[in-house]
């Protein structure tokens, strides 16, 4: 899309450009474990923000601004990757007041306003250090792989995740999940004269049965997302696969309901062999409902004329500072729909009321005492 192409007149400034560069960002695929030419494209754009980014030992594209006692630096995050595949044909398309593309809310209108800030936060006087970091790993079996390398190797007080479509709400809590593979293996053989070997498929699918029920009885939700298993018809199944997704906000539970969950499957038929395998582990969390942080984001939203957000629970990078303990919300930059899917859109005129929270939430945490942080 050519900058500005459809895009209504009454969205001007920084909130025009800010969508210009999502579009960009767009437009660069960036599958889970393969973010790297997204991360070069984000690089350039924050050194002609004025910023001096570096790639992290995880593929993490970090900027630093301003100086003072590390550990008391905020640290905001927007993730690279996306649900897509390479080959995912992204031409954004504006309609009224829409613009459509695979991943532009989830998460390329977010990284565009890491870009934003960088421009902000230019030479600006900070009372606190902020660092902007556009990371990987977010989606899938990413299993937080940026965010958790960057709370490692970076000091941080208050971590803050953009979101592209979290306009109207902001995460407080933070949905654990423990992700599973458990796979069951036989001999296998033919349907008739190899009668009465146990079929891998028929093996999986009872325990899985008895899972998925032990997880509902204990409030967990509990997903088969994928299972698979068989080769053919008229062939007795050597082998069958099943991916669960366990969530809860409660990661002590989330522990103990995996483990009944893995003991559904310890009890296969003779003949039969269960491997279980961790895919991925979410910490759970809650930042404290007077919590500095959580304060500074609703003064910020009211600061932008917005009205008071529902606090929910969600999964993102927060998660990674939930687990090491360190005060996390999420906010978003605009409204929209459709996540994950081909026909995903934001809306458009938000962008700038959303971008006005987030400078608000900065000069909140980090500006030094005077006029606030200069545009």
């Amino acid at each position: 899309m050519r900058s500005g192409r459809g895009i209504p007149a009454s969205i001007a400034g920084e909130a025009r450009r800010v969508i210009d560069e999502g579009c960009a960002v767009c437009a660069v695929p960036a599958p889970t474990f393969a973010e790297r030419p997204r991360a070069e494209l984000v690089m350039r754009l924050l050194r002609d923000a004025g910023a001096e980014p570096r790639l992290d030992s995880a593929g993490n594209v970090v900027a630093g601004f301003g100086a003072g006692i590390a550990d008391e630096a905020v640290v905001l995050a927007a993730h690279l990757d996306t649900v897509f595949d390479a080959g995912i044909e992204i031409a954004p398309r504006v309609n009224g007041g829409r613009l459509a593309a695979p991943g532009i809310g989830d998460n390329s209108i977010a990284v565009a306003a890491l870009v934003h800030l960088a421009r902000r936060l230019r030479g600006a006087p900070l009372r606190r250090p902020v660092t902007l970091a556009a990371t990987v790993g977010e989606e899938g079996l990413g299993d937080l792989l940026g965010a958790r390398a960057l709370l490692a190797g970076e000091p941080c007080g208050a971590f803050v995740a953009v979101e592209g479509m979290m306009l109207e709400s902001i995460a407080v809590a933070a949905v654990g999940s423990i992700r599973l593979r458990i796979a069951v293996r036989g001999p296998g053989g033919h349907p008739w004269s190899d009668r009465g070997v146990p079929s891998a498929v028929h093996g999986l699918l009872d325990p899985l049965r008895e899972a998925l029920a032990r997880a509902q009885r204990a409030g967990v939700t509990a997903n088969a997302g994928v299972l698979s298993g068989g080769t053919a018809i008229n062939v007795i199944a050597a082998e069958a696969t099943v991916e669960l997704d366990l969530r809860t906000e409660d990661d002590l539970l989330l522990t103990e309901v995996a483990s009944r969950v893995i003991a559904a499957f310890a009890e296969t038929q003779p003949g039969l062999e269960t491997e279980v395998t961790m895919l991925g582990h979410r910490p759970g969390g809650r930042i404290a409902s007077g919590h500095e942080l959580l304060s500074a984001a609703r003064a910020a939203r009211a600061d932008a004329g917005l009205p008071p957000a529902a606090e929910i629970a969600s999964s993102t990078d927060a998660n990674a500072a939930h687990g090491r303990g360190i005060p996390a919300i999420t906010v978003g930059i605009t409204t929209g729909a459709n996540a994950h899917r081909l026909d995903e859109y934001i809306d458009l005129e938000p962008v700038a009321a959303g971008l006005a929270a987030l400078d608000s939430l900065i000069d909140r945490l980090a500006a030094a005492p005077g006029p606030g942080v200069a545009g």
